[in-house]
């Protein structure tokens, strides 16, 4: 009777699972637009997949085929340098997309992915079909054009932030790319709805904590920002916007 229901248990647990990640899929920029008969091909060919804390999804040059959607939880994509240091790359939230550029050149896993949370469930999307169904279905290969546009964006604005601007200029333009990708109006400002400590913001910009600690505290200071752990808000975004910009 217990094994029928833990049986019950994970089949409703994975049908609201697919449901949410139907959801999260049809608002993904460029699949938005995308027929409900190309979102049914897709889903129809997906799997789930839950990960522990900590657990790697893809390692850095493997070969990793799929169109990933991380549905709950988050993802870290990140690089493991020669000497052990970790080089942040991006947090994938729920509603994120990764594996675009892995689909269309069929090359290794650009990062490490791993999960951030216990219970962090991603949907996985062989690559095989999907390239198949794009063949055929323009309303796709339009979403995968608006994913790799957008990421080409994010990369520009991240090589245009370099060392040659002040530190806290480089912090500022950070938070404000995170404020646009998860930004939640609140009334004392934009939360940054996820969640980043001051080791994953040096490790993101290529510094050490205690120099990131420097400048968020003096943002705060400013009155710019308010920090909690691992929680930010953004309380002056027009001051900030004005901070990334020197």
């Amino acid at each position: 009777m217990r094994s029928i229901l833990n049986n019950l248990h994970d089949d409703s647990k994975r049908t609201k699972q697919l449901k949410l990640a139907r959801s999260l899929l049809e608002r993904c920029l460029g699949f938005k637009e995308c027929l409900p008969e190309t979102i049914d091909a897709l889903l129809n060919e997906a799997n789930l997949k839950s990960l522990s804390k900590g657990e790697v999804l893809a390692h850095h040059n493997q070969h990793f085929d799929f169109l990933c959607l991380v549905v709950e939880g988050s993802l870290e994509s990140s690089i493991v340098r020669d000497d052990g240091h970790r080089h942040l790359v991006h947090f994938l939230q729920p509603g994120d997309l990764v594996g675009v550029i892995n689909l269309i050149d069929m090359q290794g896993q650009i990062n490490n992915l791993a999960s951030r949370f216990a219970g962090t469930t991603v949907l996985l999307i062989p690559g095989t079909p999907v390239r198949l169904l794009k063949k055929n279905a323009p309303d796709l290969s339009h979403a995968l054009e608006m994913q790799m546009a957008f990421r080409s964006r994010l990369l520009y604005a991240r090589l245009a932030s370099d060392t040659s601007i002040s530190f806290e200029a480089r912090l500022a333009r950070l938070l404000l790319t995170l404020a646009n990708l998860y930004g939640l109006e609140r009334s004392e400002g934009i939360l940054l709805d996820v969640r980043i400590s001051q080791e994953d913001l040096g490790d993101w910009l290529g510094v050490s904590r205690q120099r990131v600690n420097i400048a968020t505290q003096l943002l705060k200071n400013e009155g710019l920002i308010d920090m909690s752990y691992s929680s930010i808000t953004i309380t002056r975004m027009d001051e900030l916007k004005k901070r990334a910009s020197r």
